[in-house]
């Protein structure tokens, strides 16, 4: 019994050393598998660690390296740290900055609103986001110193780069340099509110101001003034020699007004050649800001007694000025105020240019008038209201020499209108084309008639105005040249009367009609010759026949006995003498128009002059009187 028992004790023993040794065994595998887990966390984790830290890493070369300016600051806009680019923008080193407030290197003007700004987005526990433009100072000079932009928003303390950073550091900030954006933006601004050609302000900023200027003077009860300008047959120096010269004539006639507009006035460019100045006084009494608008008006006029140098070459000019006191009315808005200056300018213009005219409410029956004739005109034109007048041209000794076709409107019920009351309108309208076309022709059938009968020896020329739109295209020589084959009509008996606005260079088309009817052997004349601007050159290289004395040099001629001294004092007989030489020396045939006196014709008979033309001799005349005056 009992070596049973000792054996079954013994065999209870092995059993618990077993279990043992296995409890053992599997805690040593379960260290072990534990030991391997810590060292695969280990490695993740050293893993992770460098990871974090590249990436860290790679953030801070960025920030470092950046090409804008970055910097962390605190919650009083101190700077904690900043990167290169920042320094290099402050024109300061590195190190310097850190310390320092940013506001530091603001202009003294905006340190101020900076400071207001930026406390109160510290201050505000909702605010994630600043932005602020600012002028900035460079190595402590505003010379030197650039626009700027500060883009900021707070530090998350909850990203795992961002934590990195020192918790002083509450704002991470991105410092620009605007400069370019900032003149892109002021270039655009300018370019919406000023005129690109001249730099003067555009319409959109006259209204502006105006708008102003007349809520003051309702506001206060006073009056201002607005001055309308155009310049006088800019149109047929713009037509003549080209845009490019019209556009420098612009450019140095608003040097010449800039130079003599007062700081507080307004100059701008309504468009084309027509510019304004606003006033910048106001007074209580109408009459007074009429006065100095007057003595304003007359400053500028004044200001261009010298002509204009463009491209070498002076150019002589005037202006028509229209004047609004405002307000007219007091129900009158910037509009009313703009329409009534230009309408006092049209009237200056009417009244026969370079001229200064005040609006008044009879000028708005004006302006319907001539909206009214322009309607009439083109009613005109369909139904051929017009005819034709005549005025001889003769030799000094008295002999009929050429005629000058004169166009006059029939109208139904105003009578016989003058040139002088609607060529303006159809010039303006583009009408004076289709005018032109129909004076060419009846002047060309009425003429060829009148030979055919034998009413006007074979050697009689007549002569024709021409407008500077007809020589615009090229289809009206082409155009001549068919009338002329049509009517079977020798070239030689036609002279065309041009301006001397056409003659200037840089019209190529025009160059090229004229040159192409000369060679037909068609003669042109210019009219009004010396109150242009053509020269000697001009005239020598253009194919011209013949010069017409304006009747404003013939005018003042009077008989003196001693006149050979009196013609190197006198300016007319002077401005007479210097034509009829330059004929001569050129070959040219001259003609003096408006002789209204026996006096004048023996004064130009004494110069030399071979033709003349006016009312000494006889008026225009209608078909039938002109003949009947042939005749006798």
């Amino acid at each position: 019994m009992r070596d049973k028992a000792e054996e079954i004790a013994r065999s209870r023993e092995i059993t618990e050393y077993e279990r043992k040794l296995a409890d053992r065994d599997k805690l040593l595998q379960e260290l072990h598998v534990h030991q391997v887990e810590l060292e695969l966390q280990n490695e993740e984790l050293r893993q992770a660690q460098a990871k974090l830290q590249y990436t860290h890493q790679q953030y801070l070369d960025l920030y470092n390296e950046a090409p804008m300016g970055y910097a962390s600051l605190d919650d009083s806009g101190i700077i904690v740290r900043a990167n290169q680019m920042l320094a290099t923008m402050l024109g300061v080193e590195k190190y310097r900055l850190t310390g320092r407030a940013l506001v530091e290197f603001m202009e003294p003007d905006e340190q101020s609103i900076f400071r207001s700004r930026y406390t109160a987005f510290a201050n505000h526990p909702d605010g994630k986001f600043i932005d602020i433009k600012f002028r900035c100072l460079s190595k402590g000079s505003v010379k030197d110193g650039f626009a700027g932009r500060i883009q900021g928003r707070r530090l998350d303390r909850n990203n795992s780069v961002e934590s990195a950073f020192r918790w002083a550091e509450s704002l991470l900030v991105v410092v620009s340099d605007v400069t370019e954006l900032k003149k892109s933006e002021e270039k655009i601004h300018f370019q919406a509110h000023h005129d690109v050609l001249t730099g003067l302000p555009n319409r959109a900023t006259l209204y502006d101001q105006l708008e102003s200027s007349l809520s003051l003077a309702k506001r206060q009860d006073s009056y201002g003034a607005l001055l309308f300008m155009d310049l006088d047959r800019f149109k047929t120096v713009n037509d003549s020699l080209g845009h490019h010269t019209g556009d420098q004539l612009l450019i140095g006639f608003t040097r010449r007004m800039r130079t003599h507009i007062r700081r507080e006035d307004l100059l701008a460019r309504m468009g084309g050649d027509e510019f304004v100045v606003l006033l910048g006084e106001h007074h209580h009494n109408n009459h007074v800001t009429a006065v100095n608008a007057q003595r304003f008006a007359e400053h500028i006029t004044e200001s261009l007694s010298e002509p204009l140098i463009i491209n070498k070459q002076p150019f002589q000019v005037s202006l028509s000025i229209g004047i609004s006191v405002f307000p007219f009315h007091d129900e009158d808005n910037v509009n009313d105020v703009v329409r009534q200056a230009d309408t006092a300018m049209y009237q200056a213009k009417n009244d026969g240019r370079g001229l200064v005219r005040f609006f008044h409410s009879n000028m708005q029956e004006s302006a319907r008038q001539r909206m009214t004739m322009e309607a009439e005109l083109r009613v005109a034109l369909i139904e051929e209201q017009f005819e034709l007048y005549y005025q001889p041209q003769f030799t000094i000794e008295g002999s009929l020499y050429a005629v000058e076709a004169l166009v006059r409107w029939r109208h139904p019920y105003r009578g016989v209108v003058s040139p002088d009351k609607f060529i303006s309108v159809a010039e303006e309208s583009g009408m004076i084309v289709a005018l032109g076309e129909w004076v060419t022709e009846n002047t060309i059938k009425q003429f060829v008639k009148w030979r055919k009968d034998g009413l006007v020896d074979q050697d009689i020329r007549f002569s024709i105005n021409v407008s500077a739109k007809q020589l615009e295209s090229t289809s009206f020589s082409e155009r001549v040249e068919e009338l002329l084959n049509r009517y079977e009509l020798s070239p030689s008996c036609l002279v065309f009367e041009i301006t001397e606005s056409l003659l200037m260079p840089n019209d190529q088309i025009a160059d090229e009609v004229v040159t192409r009817l000369s060679e037909l052997g068609l003669t042109f004349s210019v009219d009004d010759f010396g109150t242009g601007f053509s020269s000697l050159a001009i005239i020598q290289n253009k194919p011209i026949g013949q010069l017409k004395i304006d009747k404003r040099f013939v005018e003042d001629l009077r008989w003196r006995e001693n006149m050979e001294d009196d013609v190197t004092e006198d300016k007319q007989y002077a401005m007479v003498n210097a034509i009829l030489s330059m004929g001569r020396a050129l070959g040219l045939e001259v003609v003096a128009e408006g002789v209204e006196t026996e006096e004048q014709n023996r004064v130009l008979k004494r110069l030399g002059c071979q033709y003349v033309q006016g009312y000494y001799y006889t008026k225009p005349l209608p078909a039938g009187d002109f003949i009947r005056f042939v005749k006798r």
